[in-house]
């Protein structure tokens, strides 16, 4: 990569900067630029910096929020002079093509240059074609290039997946893109993950869309039983109004909660649904074992002389083989027995008793795994029909309470009429005034049922695409669980899984359980643990989605600051594993007493890492200059590390 007139590095503006494979740490001091060293980065393959609160409704709805922030990301960081010529360029290669591009970076939705090349032949320059039609190049080749449905879905990748910057957004702990990462990474068909996008978004709007129309609604009321109220009564008329008024504020309290716990019960229903999924498939795993192990302790079970093919030749003193015929056939082949050669062969044969010795304590040890498979398998089955059961009452009870609001409106209108009759409410513009006012209530509560039909609608047909998506994950789960494992026990030095779980509204997403037990909130986590543990995900995703031939890069803006000693060599031992899979790493840290880099330097050595020294890219602060000795100190033991690294390589799983 290559930058032009960045003038935030006031002594490199222009600086060049080959990124190679392993890892290239950017070392510096605080506030010299690190992180926007790679929001620029991002920037370069993105077309938009990572917007720092990583609030996902949609891939597009985040890229439009990118969009607005990165129009103003540079102000302050280049010189009013440098805006015209300010500008990154970078190579890079997907599969067998190479991308060359270059974006002012001012200018958004366009690139400056672009020259695309497949196998050394030149399928795209730029020479005569404009800025804009560049980019919209660009994000078509690149979408096509990697498989997906569209560049959106790089976007999402590249600012959620393969970047974890000083935003610290987790991916465990946001549902939404954990559910809308699993659809590209392991849903199989782009479109399916840009059909849920479209769902996710469209169910949303349905909802927002029904929240409205019933403040709106509510508000309406409000503004009737004032005008209401405004008239005297007598003190028969009030309390009826007061009482139904309360009486309708229960219902609908009612309805809400109900509706409440009958997701609640559906959320747990789909997670026993797929434990059942689970554990069936354990249990016809197994249960092939036992018949492959027990066709072995068959086929050894008796002596050679009852095998049918050697008894049918002793019967008919007939040799099937070149038809020779006489009682010599049938003594032959006894004697041979007798003898503990094989007939056939002449290989010696193995008692039947210590053949079969080893294969019984198998087929024990077998059934002992398969009766307990089948227990899991029947109490997740008690678990679902359980569950499928109490979603049946609480569907009813939300069929019961909407039933009840309606009867209640319709005797409603009845004793309503009756106290305006009492309060000569019928005529007049007050009268007029409150017609139009319920008129428009009851369209809005029309529109508002209306609203949430839709949404009930878009959720029905995301359900389809989830189960999919379920069965997609568990015939990826054999390879992908052991890879974020394995990482993460590099981190934690203890065994920490990964379930697929859902719940309403988001549906699918990932969560972790450490020691058994699942870790939903991010306060039960350490905030080491929590940066860590996701960064360990990204790798595992990283690992899983890429095509041999061309591996997927990871962005860290490292969190050393929130480890103790103890961790900083094991997250450095984790970084050196991944790099050492192939994968390209591009991180940023601090120089500080943190033996993070020094622990990653000794594990990689200078085949994989390079350190590029910030601190040579700007001027100090008085502080920093103050510092320049410790920094330099610093830097030599981290060049001695890496003079000295690797001499193995990680061995994976430790």
């Amino acid at each position: 990569m290559q930058l032009h007139a960045f003038s935030l590095y006031s002594l490199e503006p222009n600086i060049g900067l080959p990124l190679s494979n392993g890892v290239t740490c950017l070392a510096g001091a605080n506030g010299i630029g690190k992180s926007t060293f790679l929001s620029t980065i991002n920037f370069a393959l993105t077309g938009v910096v990572p917007e720092p609160t990583r609030e996902f409704k949609s891939a597009s709805a985040y890229l439009q929020k990118a969009r607005e922030y990165t129009s103003t990301f540079f102000d302050g960081r280049i010189n009013e002079l440098d805006r015209d010529a300010a500008a990154i360029s970078i190579e890079f290669t997907i599969k067998d093509r190479h991308y060359a591009l270059k974006r002012s970076l001012f200018e958004i939705d366009t690139i400056a240059s672009l020259r695309i090349t497949q196998a050394e032949v030149v399928i795209f320059e730029s020479t005569d074609s404009t800025t804009g039609h560049n980019d919209e190049r660009y994000r078509q080749d690149v979408s096509e290039a990697i498989g997906l449905n569209s560049f959106e879905q790089f976007v999402l990748l590249q600012h959620f997946l393969f970047t974890f910057d000083e935003s610290r957004h987790l991916i465990f702990w946001d549902q939404q893109v954990s559910s809308a990462l699993l659809y590209i990474c392991f849903g199989g068909d782009p479109q399916d993950a840009a059909k849920a996008d479209h769902l996710n978004r469209e169910m949303e709007k349905a909802g927002s869309r029904g929240r409205n129309l019933q403040y709106q609604a509510s508000t309406l009321d409000k503004r009737i039983t004032q005008l209401e109220s405004s008239v005297e009564t007598d003190d028969e008329a009030t309390a009826d109004v007061e009482t139904a008024t309360e009486h309708y504020r229960s219902l609908n309290e009612a309805l809400t909660n109900n509706i409440e716990a009958a997701e609640r019960v559906e959320a747990d229903a789909s997670d026993a649904e797929l434990k059942v999924m689970e554990a069936s498939s354990a249990v016809v795993s197994v249960r092939g074992a036992y018949t492959r192990a027990f066709d072995e302790f068959m086929s050894g079970a008796t002596s050679a002389d009852k095998h049918p093919f050697i008894a049918s030749t002793i019967s008919e003193c007939k040799c099937p083989i070149c038809a020779a015929e006489g009682p010599s056939i049938a003594q032959a082949i006894r004697s041979k027995i007798n003898a503990d050669v094989c007939p056939l062969c002449t290989s010696a044969l193995q008692p039947p008793a210590s053949m079969n010795s080893e294969r019984t304590q198998a087929l024990a040890e077998l059934d002992r795994s398969l009766a307990e498979r089948k227990r899991v398998l029947d109490a997740a089955v008690a678990t679902k029909a359980r569950l499928n059961a109490e979603l049946a009452i609480r569907r009813d009870q939300v069929r019961a309470a909407q039933e009840a609001i309606n009867s209640f409106e319709s005797q409603n209108r009845d004793a309503l009429a009756r106290i305006r009759g009492k309060l000569a409410l019928l005529e007049g513009p007050l009268a007029a005034t409150l017609n139009a006012l319920k008129t428009a209530r009851n369209e809005q509560l029309t529109q508002r049922q209306e609203a949430y039909a839709e949404r009930d609608r878009h959720r029905d047909d995301l359900k389809v695409l989830q189960r999919s998506l379920e069965r997609k994950y568990l015939e990826a789960e054999s390879t992908f669980v052991p890879m974020f494992k394995r990482l993460a026990k590099r981190f934690l030095g203890i065994d920490l899984d990964i379930t697929l779980a859902s719940s309403a509204p988001t549906g699918l997403h990932l969560e972790i359980e450490l020691r058994g037990s699942s870790r939903r909130m991010q306060t039960q986590l350490s905030e080491s643990q929590r940066f860590f543990i996701d960064i360990a995900l990204r790798m595992a995703l990283a690992q899983y989605v890429s095509d041999p031939g061309s591996l997927a890069t990871l962005f860290i803006d490292t969190p050393e600051g929130s480890l103790d000693i103890a961790y900083e060599d094991r997250a450095g031992q984790m970084f050196a594993e991944f790099v050492s899979s192939g994968h390209p790493m591009i991180m940023t840290a601090n120089i500080n007493s943190s033996k993070l880099l020094t622990s990653l330097a000794q594990a990689c050595g200078g085949e994989l890492m390079q350190i590029v020294q910030m601190t040579n890219w700007t001027e100090l602060s008085d502080v920093q200059r103050g510092a320049e000795g410790l920094f330099r100190t610093a830097f030599d033991e981290i060049g001695q590390a890496l003079l000295f690294g690797r001499a193995d390589p990680p061995a994976a799983g430790v």
